[in-house]
């Protein structure tokens, strides 16, 4: 079996690991080298038609990243491609992430910041806890999962919203609809948006959204930034709507330097990079490890797209 890698995230010794571990493979990245690939290891960038097209022999494709909604799922359906992504690579430090964005607004750590550069001692009131609060998670995957493992051991609540009717563990309860969707909102002291984006998600969150959310409600978003109309949300932030918007994602993306969104108070951005972990290339390779084994054995993916 011929396995292409693409080259722009790999490195040399991560090849090698994989070339060691599957010895009866052949591993390739020579762009000449087209007609005998069954299996393509790489980033969305390239996985473009007119290039997956050089291809023929093309079966499964492993995309190094969580997200696929810049891939053309069309076209994996009508070559029959199996598309899977590494969606469990990235939850563990996202979930952490979306910790650190609550904690620093109900802990004032942006005053304390600010004091501590003045060297002044002030007490900052603090109005808000984790615990005992209810956290709405839109995204019941792997990372929704790991947010709400973390949640219980704050004590708070736990409540999701997915279209598929599926069980995930450490949740309180689950919706699927828009009735649903629209109490998950009500309810909420958090609103942790973990949703891949697709047509049905663009916008999900929009003026309407907002007007049935708390006042005190903290938004986190560490999906993608078109499933909140990003207007609606500045808006509502000013009208004082919600509390608090706690950013890895933004439209566009970078951020222009000019944009409302970085003068704003009440707003934490981290530059889509909620993903970062000393640890993710490990997890990389062990996932990427794991598919191959899967494939050559005949068994189920477990982070199947298409």
């Amino acid at each position: 079996m011929k396995i292409r890698y693409e080259t722009s995230y790999l490195k040399d010794s991560d090849i090698e690991v994989l070339k060691t571990r599957f010895k009866e493979q052949i591993f390739t990245c020579d762009e000449q080298d087209h007609l005998e690939v069954e299996i393509m290891i790489a980033m969305p960038k390239f996985l473009k038609p007119e290039n997956l097209d050089q291809y023929p022999n093309l079966k499964v494709v492993q995309v190094l990243t969580a997200g696929y909604d810049m891939l053309d799922l069309s076209y994996f359906k009508k070559r029959d491609i199996v598309l899977l992504n590494t969606k469990d690579v990235f939850s563990i430090q996202i979930a952490e992430d979306v910790f650190s964005k609550i904690l620093y607004f109900n802990r004032n750590l942006k005053e304390h910041q600010d004091h501590m550069k003045d060297g002044v001692w002030k007490h900052v009131p603090v109005h808000y806890e984790i615990a005992e609060s209810t956290v709405g998670i839109l995204g019941t995957g792997s990372i929704g999962i790991e947010v709400a493992k973390r949640m219980k051991a704050f004590d708070a609540k736990v409540i999701g919203y997915r279209q598929s009717k599926q069980p995930a563990p450490y949740f309180d309860h689950v919706y699927h609809d828009e009735k649903g969707l629209n109490e998950l909102y009500a309810l909420s002291d958090y609103v942790v948006v973990a949703l891949p984006l697709t047509e049905q998600t663009y916008h999900l969150i929009d003026k309407q959204a907002f007007t049935k959310m708390k006042s005190s409600a903290v938004i986190i978003n560490v999906a993608r930034g078109e499933i909140i109309n990003q207007d609606d949300m500045i808006q509502a932030l000013k009208a004082g709507t919600i509390r608090a918007l706690g950013l890895d994602v933004m439209s566009p993306e970078p951020l222009p330097s000019d944009h409302p969104l970085w003068h704003m108070d009440h707003v934490f951005i981290t530059p889509h990079n909620a993903s970062a972990s000393p640890y993710v290339r490990q997890r990389l390779i062990d996932h990427v490890t794991d598919t191959l084994q899967r494939i050559i054995k005949g068994l189920p993916y477990e982070n199947r797209v298409i």
